[in-house]
């Protein structure tokens, strides 16, 4: 879409209304005027048609810009399909119009009719699929089920010294003499229970003068894997089901389920850990089924976050907090992150505590997508997330991915690659999520993935593979979870 057109996207929730009326009142004129032989030609009905296709065209037009404004993903592929096809039915239903006007037969009549049941049913199935955008899926249905919510506390981990080693903040004091440089760091353990994240620093707060609030480090935590996961749908941009959460005062408040997201101190009544918690297919279970499910180890840090208050500090606070920490990662990784994000790709450290890096190269600057992926191989073993959706990529992009060695989840679904490029995806030994929606795979291409012995996830819909070619696949990797629609 033209960039002059993006910002007026959000228009498009206004002006949908416009075809959806013309279609019901062209219906009412059909049958009020049902005697009248000469209903055909009423000046009314006639206009109301011009309406109608004026309005979704403006209505399509402005619906791509908001694709592309609202920031969505995937799921917005079904609306993008039923939209475009009942705007062609509009454009069918106008002409055959037309053509019963002039002709006024019976067979003009017939066709014209079935134009217009058809333009009405993909009508209702686009707004259908777009009300489940705004409101989530079975919106309709929701009111008529039994509102008594199921519990869904975090489970604690399983292995304690898991739980530890990922949930690691290392939380020094700053240096007032030479000795306290040469001083080693002090490690404290992000646990389950909040009084103990708070006190557990008391002791380094006695003998040395600035140590790292621990609920900072909560927020601060928090708000990373809320940006990962959640700001796409529920920042600044959008506010889906009324929810917003990267503002103190909205976090709290609740959205049209008239649930506060949270809650704090208090996990099983905060509506954001609930759905965080659902089983993944689930119509209520945040993120969607179309987007990567948050870690369970996030998640145990935010119901962290939660019990210990959701602890929100005030930009002072912030400012003086970091002067206290010590960033996680290295010069040198740094260095290279500044480096390819000059390009305009959006590269990061994964996670708090975390110094993997993870890549976005669908929001490279044009033009400069070539010398990003030139910097791809200089990550080597750091690289563990790659999204390159959208993409049109170069063999030398492949060549630069083999140097990945410790990749674990990769993005290419609506990117031209080939069968024979994703030979080269056999060789990435920690590879486990596999995106490939809407690209030429076949069965030829799946047959390389054999050896991929650590995939444990590939999404395969609108590809050209086929039943017996997934068959092929899971007996080769029988812990491999296939999401495929033919």
């Amino acid at each position: 879409m033209p960039d002059f057109l993006i910002p007026f996207g959000p228009f498009h929730m206004v002006i949908l209304h416009l075809p959806i009326g013309a279609l019901t009142a062209i219906w009412f004129l059909e049958f009020l005027l049902e005697k009248n032989d000469e209903k055909h030609k009423n000046q009314a009905t006639g206009l109301l048609h011009l309406l109608l296709l004026l309005s979704c065209g403006l209505t399509v037009v402005l619906g791509l810009s908001y694709e592309e404004f609202g920031q969505y993903g995937d799921e917005i592929d079904q609306h993008r399909f039923w939209g475009l096809i009942f705007a062609g039915c509009i454009v069918a239903t106008f002409l055959s119009y037309w053509i019963h006007r002039k002709l006024g037969k019976r067979s003009s009549k017939l066709v014209y009719m079935l134009a217009l049941v058809a333009a009405t049913i993909t009508m209702v199935m686009t707004a259908h699929q777009g009300g489940e955008l705004v409101h989530g899926k079975g919106f309709l249905s929701k009111p008529f089920k039994d509102e008594k919510r199921r519990t869904a506390a975090p489970a604690p981990f399983a292995d304690k010294s898991s739980k530890e080693n990922t949930a690691q903040a290392r939380i020094v004091t700053q240096a007032t003499s030479t000795s306290s440089l040469n001083a080693p760091m002090a490690d404290v353990v992000i646990g389950k229970d909040p009084i103990d994240q708070i006190s557990a620093p008391i002791a380094a707060l006695e003998q040395t003068p600035q140590v790292l609030d621990p609920r900072i480090a909560l927020f601060e935590t928090s708000q990373a894997i809320f940006e990962r996961n959640c700001y796409k749908c529920h920042g600044a941009t959008k506010q889906k089901g009324g929810y917003r959460l990267d503002e103190q005062h909205s976090i709290n408040l609740g959205g049209k389920s008239k649930l506060p997201a949270i809650v704090p101190g208090n996990v099983e009544q905060s509506e954001l850990m609930y759905r965080m918690l659902l089983p993944h297919d689930d119509d209520d279970a945040m993120p969607p089924e179309e987007k990567d499910p948050v870690s369970s180890e996030d998640i145990d840090l935010v119901r962290q976050w939660i019990e210990a208050g959701a602890y929100w500090p005030d930009e002072a606070e912030l400012n003086s907090a970091s002067s206290d920490t010590v960033k996680i990662g290295d010069a040198d990784t740094d260095l290279l992150i500044e480096q390819i994000s000059r390009t305009g790709v959006k590269a990061e450290y994964n996670a708090w505590a975390d110094e993997s890096i993870r890549i976005d190269l669908g929001v490279v600057e044009p033009g400069q997508l070539n010398e990003a992926i030139q910097q791809l191989s200089r990550f080597r073993n750091k690289l563990t997330w790659l999204d390159c959706s959208e993409l049109a990529l170069s063999s030398d992009f492949f060549k630069q991915l083999e140097q990945c060695i410790n990749l674990q989840r990769l993005h290419l679904n609506g990117t031209d690659i080939t069968d024979k490029q994703l030979d080269t995806l056999s060789q990435l030994a920690d590879l486990n999520y596999l995106n490939l929606y809407n690209t030429q795979i076949s069965d030829a291409g799946l047959e390389s993935l054999h050896a991929s012995s650590s995939l444990r996830k590939i999404f395969l819909s609108q590809t050209q593979v086929t039943a017996n070619g997934i068959t092929e696949l899971k007996k080769a990797l029988r812990e491999l979870e296939v999401v495929h629609q033919p």
